[in-house]
């Protein structure tokens, strides 16, 4: 399990890239390497789909936006992503941190209303 680290016990380089001393960290290094298969997507539209092994993440973009005449949304899916539960919960966490971290930099994010 990750140790929860403090300011006091980082190098110095790394207190000015933590914004607060939550932030959990397991101690293994890392080097990335990009896969022949990487892909870089974007979407605007997200299905959500669980099962008691997995969670699958279904990406999209709105191909064409519902209208008063057509109230269906045209949706080009464009990628899935599986993860496992535990994984699942703690990419939230790490979201909800990284989240956390803009708005006190940039500002709230304005969400859309929903009807």
């Amino acid at each position: 399990m990750a140790k929860r680290r403090t300011h006091r016990d980082e190098p110095r380089e790394s207190i000015e890239a933590t914004v607060d001393d939550t932030i959990v960290r397991a101690n293994v290094n890392r080097q990335a390497v990009m896969s022949p298969t990487f892909a870089t997507i974007y979407a605007n539209d997200v299905q959500v789909q669980t099962t008691p092994w997995d969670v699958r993440l279904i990406f999209g973009e709105i191909f064409q936006a519902p209208t008063k005449d057509e109230p269906t949304a045209v949706i080009k899916q464009v990628g899935e992503l599986r993860m496992s539960p535990q994984l699942t919960k703690k990419v939230v966490q790490i979201l909800r941190q990284q989240l956390d971290v803009y708005e006190r930099r940039f500002g709230q994010i304005p969400m859309v209303p929903e009807d």
